[in-house]
């Protein structure tokens, strides 16, 4: 679907004013070319370090002691949150898309393939080869192959290499136009796959986390809270180490 077949008039609200932000919102949203478990760490990583915190402070009748303790512990959560999925994401993705390219997660007969590299690699020789029957569509389609090298396939490539095809004179466009569908359904397939997993193990070390959390958050907030009391600590240990090395005979 275009981005520009939004219709205006799906957006209601109270005002014009009000309309316009719902399209744009919208607008913008249908833009964004990959939402999936980045995106979700990106926005739960904002929503915990500044905007649970500033609620709070801003919002809650709590007592002012009671209000910094909760403001604090959300950042500290989002950090551990961030070092602990952020890898996982990392590495959990290239992982599985190392075995997908491999062909190690398809199924013998099986009509659908997470193969992506195949795909790519299929689609991208059916372009080269048809771009010798047009000298127009083999400009465009040398910037668009080079983009998808350097940045990787998406929604917007994918619709101008649709573009270059429909306006081009070769003879096989609707052989290009399948091998560009296989290519995208594979892609949209593998990274689905890759969110899923990524998920699931999240999930799986969130009692990791807690527990995480639970024994460094008294221990930040005893540093940031209490900041005289550690020194007074570290002063009745350095007096007990010098009475306790005097009793032996003098400091060495």
């Amino acid at each position: 679907m275009k981005i520009n077949s939004l219709d205006k008039t799906n957006f209601k609200g109270y005002s014009s004013a009000i309309k316009r932000a719902q399209y744009a919102a919208a607008d913008k949203f249908a833009k964004i070319d990959k939402i999936g478990e980045g995106t979700n760490i990106a926005l739960d990583f904002i929503g915990k370090a500044i905007l649970v915190p500033a609620t709070i402070m801003a919002a809650s009748k709590e007592p002012k002691e009671k209000k910094e303790y909760s403001a604090l512990k959300n950042p500290v959560a989002a950090a551990f949150q961030l070092m602990m999925e952020a890898p996982i994401l990392m590495l959990g993705s290239s992982f599985v898309a190392n075995l997908a390219n491999k062909g190690k997660l398809d199924r013998e007969g099986s009509n659908f393939s997470y193969n992506e590299k195949l795909y790519k690699d299929k689609f991208i020789d059916s372009v080269k080869s048809a771009a010798k029957e047009d000298k127009n569509f083999e400009s465009i389609s040398s910037e668009l192959l080079e983009k998808l090298n350097k940045k990787g396939f998406g929604k917007n490539l994918k619709e101008n290499f649709y573009d270059a095809i429909e306006n081009s004179s070769i003879s096989a466009k609707e052989t290009l136009k399948k091998s560009l569908k296989e290519f995208d359904s594979t892609h949209k397939r593998l990274y689905h796959l890759q969110n899923r997993i990524c998920f699931v193990a999240a999930i799986a070390l969130t009692p990791i986390l807690c527990k995480a959390e639970d024994y460094f958050f008294p221990k930040i907030m005893k540093l940031i809270k209490h900041p005289e009391e550690n020194k007074k600590t570290k002063m009745k240990i350095s007096l007990y180490h010098f009475k306790a090395q005097s009793a032996k005979g003098g400091l060495k």
